[in-house]
Parts: C-alpha cells; sequence; structure tokens
C-alpha cells in the first residue's frame, strides 16, 4: 500500500470511534504509525533514564576516587588521617566494582551480540542484521554502536525492544524505525552498549 493510500485512509477515520482493546484491527498504517511512536519514546526513555545517570555516576566516581588517591598520598605522612582515608578509597572502590557488571569488557562484546540474537529467536522474529560496529572511546567508558534490523509482528517486536532494555548490561537504543517491508513490520535500530575505560587509557581487563 502506497503511502499516497495509507494517508487518505488515516484522512477518513472517525478517530473518536477508534477504541484502543480494538487496536490489533486498526488498519495496518495506522497501526505502524501508533507503533513508531511508541518505539521512538521508549528509545528516548531508555537513555535519558538509564544510560545517562549511570554514566555519569561512573564519571562522578572516577573524578572522585582520583581526587582522593591524591588526597591519600599527600597525607601518607600523617597516620591520623590514613584510617579514615582508607576507609573512603575502600568504599569508593567497592561503588565502582558494584557498577561493573552494567560495563562488560569489550572480550564480552561477541557474547552480548549473541545474547541479543537469542532473544531475537525467542520472539520468532527473522533476524537481517545484528552487526557490532566499531567501539568509539568516551572520557570513562567505550562505546559500541550495535546495528539491529529485524521483522515480525508488532507484538513481538516490542517484546524484543522489552528484552533489550532489561538485559543486566547496559544497552540502550536509538534511532528506533519502524516501516512496513513486503507486508511486514520491520524493526530497525542503533544500539549501545558501554564497557569501563581505566584512567589513562584502555579498557578493564582481569
Amino acid at each position: 500500500m502506497s503511502w499516497k493510500a495509507v494517508r487518505q485512509r488515516l484522512e477518513s477515520l472517525e478517530w473518536r470511534e477508534l477504541d484502543v482493546r480494538d487496536a490489533g484491527h486498526w488498519p495496518l498504517g495506522l497501526q505502524g504509525v501508533c507503533c513508531g511512536i511508541i518505539a521512538v519514546v521508549l528509545g528516548s526513555v531508555s537513555y535519558a533514564y538509564l544510560a545517562v545517570p549511570t554514566i555519569t555516576a561512573l564519571e562522578d566516581a572516577r573524578r572522585e576516587e582520583h581526587a582522593l588517591l591524591e588526597a591519600y598520598r599527600d597525607d601518607a605522612e600523617r597516620a591520623a588521617h590514613l584510617p579514615e582515608l582508607r576507609e573512603t578509597v575502600a568504599a569508593l572502590e567497592k561503588r565502582l566494582a558494584d557498577m561493573t557488571p552494567l560495563f562488560p569488557e569489550s572480550a564480552d562484546m561477541t557474547s552480548l551480540i549473541d545474547d541479543i540474537g537469542t532473544m531475537a529467536q525467542e520472539r520468532r522474529l527473522d533476524i537481517e542484521a545484528i552487526r557490532l560496529g566499531a567501539a568509539e572511546e568516551a572520557a570513562f567508558v567505550v562505546v559500541h554502536p550495535i546495528s539491529i534490523r529485524v521483522t515480525g509482528s508488532y507484538h513481538r517486536l516490542g517484546g524484543f525492544i522489552g528484552d533489550v532494555a532489561n538485559l543486566p548490561r547496559l544497552v540502550t537504543l536509538h534511532d528506533v524505525r519502524l516501516a512496513i517491508v513486503d507486508g511486514r513490520p520491520r524493526l530497525s535500530a542503533h544500539a549501545r552498549a558501554y564497557s569501563a575505560r581505566m584512567p589513562g587509557g584502555g579498557e578493564k581487563s582481569e
């Protein structure tokens, strides 16, 4: 169906008579528009409320740890201050350790791609592409872009988006798009996974 035909059908709808509970019987074009809006909102919310606060907290913790370590070195000769400083540094190290599971090492990216593919298969989606891009270095993290393109029903696509958002690792969705291709809904999105970058460059390794 052409876009012009879809637009004409949308314009001819009696909007007041539409029932959300009967959304499965809405015109295909209207379903696509509604799902597209929902997908964009989900992508924006996942980034704004998941990635940004977590990365900010990691950066703050890194800066605070660096400042305290400098103070620790300067005051090393002052025995009276050592116990308190050691406790503070230990608390910060624990805080960083608690956040580490959200930031897998680069070596784990292949496993992450496999996990996303498995979730798509469990939702019985057809996978067109799940591809890891070149890493991009930021101040305290390394960003790993992932291109995703899958097809399936709106319900299954929505479930897949929820699965990605609930991963134990920090993964955010961006540029989420829904389109009808050969009569089937297609989801295209750019995901971002994050790994920790240690002070002085490089990524965390064990």
